[in-house]
């Protein structure tokens, strides 16, 4: 472990990430040990379990992945009640598509890692490469996540006409996420995936003024006046008229006909 890290681990997280290290770091299969998850984010407390990927060679990666192993837990190494060590196995090859082509999620497991062991000197570039904010999406994504902003005000309005508890639920999770996908889209940030999608978004430089509180007030009381403010301040705050956006067009291609493409979500099977 290096010395920097040290100091922001309570004791008993070092002690399980030096146990771990000490248990895979001369595995011939083994690249590289990265330490991940909330301790890498700063996120951690002192329940939290350590959250570390095992960099497998591109044949033992394969082999796990047939055998569905690439993803474990590690009991006897945590001290504290409840406490694990969380392990994914992945490879540098997988690296290497995630820089290519990594959705967002896949690019922020690997951002703030840390590298405990390595036999691989060009570790710490790639996997700069495969946290990378996807800036020459920018544009493209602003577009379809306002589209996506824009159908599910809709839909709560239908929620709402139809007395539908469900969708309107549905509706109001929607609108928020991709009122926070703009916001970190804006800002050059990745989306971290649901866990901490509103710590990331309260954490970047610039938000519609309110923001936080409109969020709050939607998913506390899911009104079409309520989603209608924080579709509004986020058209602003990205610069786009609604007019402008033919949502309809872009939601069928987005959330209805996507399977065209590829394989459809698992939502949708």
């Amino acid at each position: 472990m290096t010395e920097d890290l040290r100091p922001r681990l309570a004791p008993h997280h070092a002690a399980a990430i030096e146990a771990f290290v000490a248990r895979f770091a001369t595995d011939d299969e083994v690249v590289a040990l990265l330490l991940v998850g909330s301790l890498a984010h700063g996120f951690g407390r002192p329940a939290s379990d350590v959250d570390v990927i095992l960099v497998a060679t591109d044949e033992a990666f394969e082999r796990r992945r047939a055998e569905r192993r690439l993803a474990f837990a590690l009991w006897d190494l945590a001290t504290w009640p409840g406490g694990y060590v969380d392990v994914k196995v992945t490879s540098r090859g997988m690296l290497e598509r995630i820089a290519a082509t990594g959705s967002d999620p896949a690019r922020y497991a690997f951002r703030d890692a840390r590298v405990l062991a390595t036999r691989d000197a060009g570790i710490g570039g790639l996997l700069a490469r495969a946290s990378r904010f996807p800036a020459e999406l920018r544009a493209d994504r602003r577009h379809r996540f306002l589209c996506q902003l824009l159908a599910w005000t809709w839909y709560l309005g239908e929620a709402d006409a139809h007395g539908n508890a469900y969708l309107a639920t549905v509706a109001t999770h929607k609108l928020v996420l991709f009122a926070c996908r703009v916001v970190l889209n804006e800002n050059g940030a990745l989306y971290p995936y649901h866990k901490w999608l509103l710590r990331e978004t309260e954490r970047v430089a610039r938000r519609p003024e309110g923001f936080g509180e409109m969020v709050a007030d939607l998913l506390a009381r899911p009104t079409q006046a309520a989603a209608q403010r924080l579709r509004d301040a986020v058209l602003a705050f990205a610069g786009v008229e609604a007019g402008s956006l033919d949502w309809p067009n872009q939601f069928m291609l987005d959330s209805e006909w996507n399977w065209m493409e590829h394989e459809a979500p698992v939502d949708d099977l």
